[in-house]
């Protein structure tokens, strides 16, 4: 038995549409396909043709058939939690500083020394924090 992919990303939102449009408003990612499960959330996706989904979203406040399917969570907090951070391979940083900034979203820049990527890290509505990588010419 071997790891093949790693597939995907949940996030429990407490203002399920809130956190669509960030990733999807935002940041460009593809709301689409997702099964009939007997609770509300959309599967994200980086392209329209990808197979699989790389972040799930659903709501923090849950239901008996989010329950029944994720489990129940109990006392289920808001930020990164043990995980720091999800991060993404992007282009034109120039473009993306310009969207928060026309939007007053704070974010962090980094330049990562003696490597050639820039990164900006910022917070989803939830508290996730996002790390946005930015490879440049060495």
């Amino acid at each position: 038995m071997s790891l093949k992919t790693f597939e995907h990303v949940l996030i429990l939102a407490d203002d399920l549409k809130k956190t669509k449009e960030f990733y999807v408003d935002l940041l460009g990612l593809k709301d689409g396909y997702r099964p009939d499960f007997p609770f509300p959330g959309h599967w994200l996706y980086l392209n329209e043709d990808d197979k699989a989904a790389c972040i799930h979203l659903a709501m923090r406040k849950q239901g008996d058939g989010q329950d029944y399917y994720i489990g129940k969570k109990n006392n289920v907090k808001s930020g990164s939690g043990a995980i720091d951070h999800v991060a993404f391979n992007c282009e034109d940083i120039d473009r993306m500083k310009e969207m928060f900034d026309n939007k007053s979203i704070e974010y962090t820049h980094r330049k990562v020394p003696g490597f050639p990527l820039e990164q900006l890290f910022v917070d989803d509505p939830d508290g996730v924090k996002v790390e946005l990588n930015f490879p440049t010419k060495g």
